[in-house]
């Protein structure tokens, strides 16, 4: 008897064990970089990085500008995008940015520029407002990036590329912009 009650309780359990395999999975929720856009070169209007390490993508809109904004005039490109968390506004109130920027420089398909200080030819900075705290995270000559152009299409005004950088404000705190993809058509007209 104790025979058939053993082998009866492994079936048992063995039942179980198989149940629990088919029983559905829950979706695993993705990375943070997952969240972030895949990396192309088609003119998606699309843009991400990471903020200290979490997903930062363009969200909201401002009135009277748009986001995602990629411009490109001549021998200046500018890459802007937001968060918005106070939608119907003209004064930022409530937006995180991340900016890279050039000037003087006639950007190529397949050269890396380093994002250093605000007053050189290349920078990079991740903006705060807020009612009463405006912070401005910049790089400079100590905290430094790159920005790397991956396409550069003049007749369809489409620009890609990667970028990364530090940036740091005036009370020496630091923000680490990683794993940063763009892939935009640009308005103006490049040199």
């Amino acid at each position: 008897m104790k025979k058939i009650f053993l082998l009866f309780a492994v079936a048992l359990l063995i039942i179980a064990c198989y149940k629990d395999d088919e029983a559905p999975q829950p979706t695993p929720e993705p990375t943070e970089i997952e969240k972030l856009p895949p990396a192309t070169q088609t003119g998606a209007n699309k843009v991400g990085c990471l903020v200290n390490g979490k997903a930062f993508l363009p969200e909201g809109q401002l009135t009277g500008s748009s986001n995602p904004y990629c411009g490109y005039f001549h021998d200046a490109f500018s890459l802007v995008f937001n968060v918005v968390k106070n939608n119907d506004n003209i004064t930022a109130n409530g937006t995180e940015s991340v900016v890279v920027y050039s000037s003087n420089t006639f950007l190529e398909e397949g050269n890396t520029y380093v994002l250093q200080a605000e007053n050189s030819d290349h920078s990079g900075g991740y903006r705060v407002f807020d009612r009463n705290d405006y912070q401005f995270y910049d790089t400079n000559d100590e905290y430094i990036g790159e920005l790397h152009i991956t396409k550069l299409d003049k007749t369809n005004n489409v620009i890609s590329g990667t970028f990364w950088f530090d940036a740091v404000n005036e009370q020496s705190k630091k923000v680490e912009i990683r794993e940063g993809r763009f892939d935009m058509v640009f308005e103006g007209w490049a040199g």
